[in-house]
């Protein structure tokens, strides 16, 4: 049955059932084009010049913006190209085909024709053109927030003034020339202290991660390295780089990143809106169906959110679950979730930076560590309690309730930039997300052990035969052509590239901290530790909880803290397995416990609520489960 068809053209076009309305009809027909477009040909490209409008008569098309980054889809029965007919501009983004599409072509001369004798359906038209494309605008802005690993703060995005440049950075080289002046170069003090000081500082005031790393690092390298600063630095990067450890690790991120961002356009996660629907026919199944989703797709944080999101949308508005809730929900759980999954985006980071202190059977020790993560299972815990509404609910929560009760609101105010308007009609195969997970577990430890002839387990190999089998499952399937495919993976790594900036520059500080006798100083202080040893394992999750919030990223503290926690309890001769579960914990709580993280952006965007909101609903909640972890902690002291 035609899509587009007379009952459609009317409705559009505003005819009625008049003679005169039938002879527009009958001319309005006569002038639509019939174009049929294969997989991935463009039909309307960006700054091209608007040669009219079309009517999506079957099949599905992207929408991509300036970047290749996909920013909408459409389906049968939908219209595009109509903007910049009416405005006179050039396209503003690219429609491709995704399989085989037919559409209608009116040129534009013929829609303004029509327009011109009808000015109601004119104004009517361009109401909907303003209102998708503010929607559209405010949706992308949001998007282009979400920098994994990275942190974000709104005072950074206001530049500098030259006063301010020349005060902040004269500062910076002044002490920089002192600490080279003051501090003797063959000191026996712990001088190690005074860059890892620095970077706390640095952090605090800038809130910006990335560089107070470079800064730090640098400080380092002047008290290593002295007059040598700058060839030091760099053969210390270039040494860092070099480390086969590291070397691994940052293959694992970018393949990692390009499996997940196929993943994404291969349209799977929406299919989990379909496959939840017996489940999410109360608000306890749309939480446990969502936790059920979150669970299978932990192989990256980010992903697992954006499936169960998905699935959850309509039901939780069906079902009138107030948006902070599902904030908190979905906060709370992604990243803990894949910290139980050692071959998940996190889990990889985590193992790589244990690596460079733990030379050999690290991913061992890691499952081994688990579970000591007490945050993770905590949360689990709770949220499972939330899910069958037994968890007492914070003052946000009954206010939030009290809201929908009496407006009907699901949302908070400021959220209005941040509600989703995408479309949740299911145009991808579920199996196009979970085949890949399976194929990566499988793979990941069959092949190296199948070829040495024993166990091992090598995510490198499970993600390069993971892509070599998307690449065959979505080209058979038509999702996209090999040169889409080849895109959307460069893509992918391109994303990966600030965490794993990230991963080198903390490694490489860590490397510069061990140059100035960080582990020796171990031997100097042994005998205060070992009167307290009980309370080290508070203590280590309790400092790399701060340490995170300090740095506002996880990833920072791992490669700071795992050489100090570790050093101490190989001097101490203690089993280092619960305290990699507790700093492993603390990554997670310190999070949480943040205020300005970029996780509070993706939440905001997945859900549709402000970021503001979705940290103070979450706030109550993780500093109460963090004291509890503490006091976890504490008691597993007097047994170690």
């Amino acid at each position: 049955m035609e899509k587009i068809n007379s009952t459609y053209l009317k409705e559009f076009f505003g005819i009625d059932d008049s003679p005169e309305g039938e002879a527009e009809l009958t001319e309005i027909k006569g002038k639509l084009k019939r174009m049929v477009f294969e997989n991935g040909k463009d039909i309307i490209t960006i700054d091209s010049d608007p040669d009219g409008m079309f009517f999506l008569e079957s099949g599905t098309a992207v929408v991509l913006g300036r970047d290749g980054e996909q920013v909408n889809i459409l389906h049968m029965g939908q219209y595009f190209g109509e903007y910049g007919v009416l405005a006179h501009q050039k396209r503003l983004t690219t429609v491709r085909s995704l399989g085989k599409t037919v559409a209608y072509k009116m040129e534009s001369e013929d829609v303004l024709a029509f327009l011109s004798k009808h000015p109601d359906v004119y104004g009517d038209l361009m109401k909907r053109v303003y209102d998708q494309v503010s929607l559209k605008h405010s949706q992308i802005l949001a998007l282009s927030g979400m920098k994994r690993g990275i942190l974000s703060h709104p005072s950074n995005a206001i530049p500098l003034s030259k006063k301010h440049v020349v005060i902040h950075y004269g500062l910076l080289l002044l002490f920089y020339v002192l600490a080279a002046i003051l501090v003797p170069p063959e000191t026996k003090q712990p001088v190690f202290l005074l860059p890892l000081v620095f970077l706390l500082v640095y952090v605090f005031i800038t809130k910006r991660t990335l560089e107070s790393l470079i800064a730090s690092g640098i400080l380092a390298a002047i008290l290593v390295y002295r007059t040598g600063l700058f060839a030091g630095y760099t053969d210390a990067l270039m040494a860092t780089m070099a480390s086969m450890d590291n070397v691994w690790t940052v293959l694992i991120m970018a393949l990692m990143g390009a499996v997940v961002n196929l993943m994404i356009c291969s349209g799977g996660v929406t299919a989990f809106e379909k496959s939840a629907q017996k489940f999410n026919n109360t608000k306890r199944g749309i939480f446990l169906s969502s936790l059920g989703i979150m669970a299978i797709t932990s192989i990256d944080d980010g992903l697992n959110m954006l499936c169960a999101s998905y699935s959850s949308h309509n039901p939780a508005k069906e079902k009138g679950i107030v948006r902070e809730k599902l904030a908190l929900f979905y906060s709370m759980l992604p990243t803990v979730l894949s910290s139980f999954f050692p071959l998940s985006l996190w889990g990889i980071f985590v193992i790589g930076t244990l690596s460079a202190t733990i030379k050999k059977d690290t991913l061992f020790i890691f499952c081994k560590s688990i579970p000591f993560n007490f945050f993770s299972i905590i949360v689990v815990i709770s949220m499972l309690l939330f899910g069958f509404g037994l968890l007492p609910k914070n003052k946000m929560l009954k206010e939030a309730e009290k809201r929908y009760e009496e407006t009907g609101l699901l949302w908070p105010k400021g959220s209005e930039k941040y509600l989703s308007t995408r479309d949740t009609e299911v145009w991808g195969k579920i199996s196009s997300v979970l085949l890949p997970i399976l194929v990566l577990a499988v793979s990941s430890l069959a092949i190296r052990s199948i070829f040495t002839k024993s166990f091992a387990v090598d995510s490198a190999v499970g993600l390069t035969a993971t892509l070599a089998f998307m690449f065959l499952l979505y080209i058979f399937r038509g999702i996209m052509s090999p040169e889409q495919f080849t895109e959307r993976m460069i893509d992918g790594i391109a994303a990966s590239t600030l965490p794993i900036i990230l991963y080198l520059l903390t490694m490489c500080f860590s490397s510069l901290l061990d140059a100035l006798n960080l582990a020796s100083y171990f031997e100097e202080i042994i005998d205060i530790f070992d009167k307290i040893k009980f309370l080290l394992p508070c203590a280590a999750f309790i400092f790399a909880t701060l340490l995170t919030i300090v740095l506002g990223s996880s990833w920072a503290m791992y490669a700071i803290a795992f050489p100090i926690v570790i050093g101490l309890t190989t001097y101490l001769h203690l089993d280092p397995i619960v305290f990699i579960g507790a700093v492993s914990a603390a990554g997670i709580a310190g999070e949480k416990n943040c205020p300005f993280t970029a996780e509070a952006v993706n939440i905001a965007t997945a859900v549709g609520i402000s970021p503001v909101a979705a940290r103070k609903v979450r706030i109550s909640y993780s500093i109460v489960l963090t004291v509890i972890t503490a006091l976890c902690y504490l008691g597993v002291g007097f047994f170690i």
